[in-house]
């Protein structure tokens, strides 16, 4: 962000330009809140869900991939829906501390994070990608299990 007295700091403008500012990330976060966790969601979502639907129509070796792959495409959709929901988390809390931001400058307040804020943020912006991690190793997992069953 450029701004006009040389640094990139929103606490070293006026109150109408932080406002600006803090409002502009609010926007932008709200949209981004719908559409990260939409793709978390639906990339995980589609490789285990679609993989279970494969090994339904797979004729005759159904039931031996269904019982070698199956819980960890069951797990997977899981922990992807876990993934997506910290993400979602994640977006809200940050909306809400924007937000905050909003009425404080409005009521030219200084506005501080606080520590249980910034733990939460912590907690769902690291553990999303590796929750997300675990679902897509659980899919690549049931993929060799699957590789083994169709080319012993």
């Amino acid at each position: 962000m450029s701004t006009e007295t040389g640094g990139g700091n929103p606490t070293s403008l006026s109150s109408e330009a932080r406002f600006a500012f803090y409002k502009e990330a609010y926007f932008a976060t709200a949209e981004r809140q719908f559409q990260y966790g939409k793709w978390v969601l639906a990339s995980l979502l589609t490789v285990h869900a679609g993989s279970l639907l494969a090994i339904s129509q797979a004729g005759s070796k159904t039931g031996a991939l269904y019982a070698a792959c199956g819980p960890l495409l069951i797990y997977g959709v899981g922990i992807s829906l876990i993934a997506g929901g910290m993400a979602w988390f994640n977006f809200t809390v940050a909306m809400n501390v924007y937000a905050s931001i909003l009425v404080h400058i409005r009521e030219n307040k200084e506005y501080k994070v606080s520590r249980k804020v910034r733990v939460t943020m912590g907690i769902t912006v690291w553990g999303t990608p590796l929750i997300a991690a675990i679902a897509l190793g659980l899919f690549f997992l049931a993929a060799a299990r699957a590789t083994n069953i169709l080319h012993p």
